[in-house]
């Protein structure tokens, strides 16, 4: 694993700095325009629930899944989870598939939209608004950071090609507003390319060995020595 970290600061610490100067827009799973814009608290306050951002990245990865199977994934009971479904069902954000089975007692669920996204300054006029955007993105940092916590452990069980191909990388630049916007999209365009590339062979080649999950998290923004 090719690593390259920054000196400014130790991971506590930029827990809380990302927290706090994070991107001004969120893009979630894939590209923007598949996402669902999020404008009200109410949807907002979804995804600062630490669970029920897990449940969202769970489908994110399963496309389709039962409450049970959820359930099993984040380790949380079948009632709890199945709560928190119907919030997320509430608010538009996860709705009933299809079933897949012959258990009527069974209800599937995926999402409304491919991701996420949202703009920080739109709730930057209400303190209590701002509250709750800044503990949804402490809640996806954490969830993050935890996972690649978890890569640095455990990569050695994946072996020499995965542990080859994975990265970290981190760069300093001097730009202006308008060129680190301009940056964002032309990442976006790249990692809309790679999302859609891994979407359409999963379909295709379900069962095809060697293909995994993979996360990947960007973030910019402008902070003063």
């Amino acid at each position: 694993m090719e690593r390259s970290w920054g000196p400014w600061l130790p991971l506590n610490r930029l827990v809380q700095k990302f927290a706090q100067n994070f991107l001004s827009e969120y893009y979630g799973c894939m590209a923007p325009e598949s996402n669902r814009r999020l404008k009200s608290v109410a949807e907002l306050r979804m995804f600062a629930h630490p669970l029920r951002l897990r449940l969202f990245y769970a489908l994110t990865a399963e496309r389709e899944a039962t409450a049970s199977r959820l359930a099993e994934l984040v380790d949380e009971s079948l009632s709890l989870v199945s709560y928190h479904l119907r919030e997320l069902a509430t608010h538009g954000l996860i709705e009933e598939a299809p079933r897949r089975s012959g258990d009527r007692r069974e209800r599937w669920w995926r999402k409304t939209h491919e991701g996420f996204s949202f703009a920080g300054s739109e709730f930057a006029g209400d303190p209590q608004a701002r509250g709750v955007a800044v503990t949804a993105k402490r809640q996806m940092l954490a969830h993050q950071v935890s996972r690649l916590e978890r890569w640095i452990d455990e990569d050695h069980a994946w072996g020499e090609a995965w542990t080859d191909a994975s990265f970290s990388s981190e760069s300093l630049f001097r730009l202006t507003a308008a060129e680190l916007a301009e940056l964002s999209a032309e990442l976006t365009t790249v990692v809309q390319k790679w999302a859609e590339r891994g979407r359409v062979s999963a379909e295709g080649r379900p069962d095809e060995p060697g293909r995994e999950h993979v996360l990947m998290f960007i973030h910019a923004f402008p902070f003063q020595l």
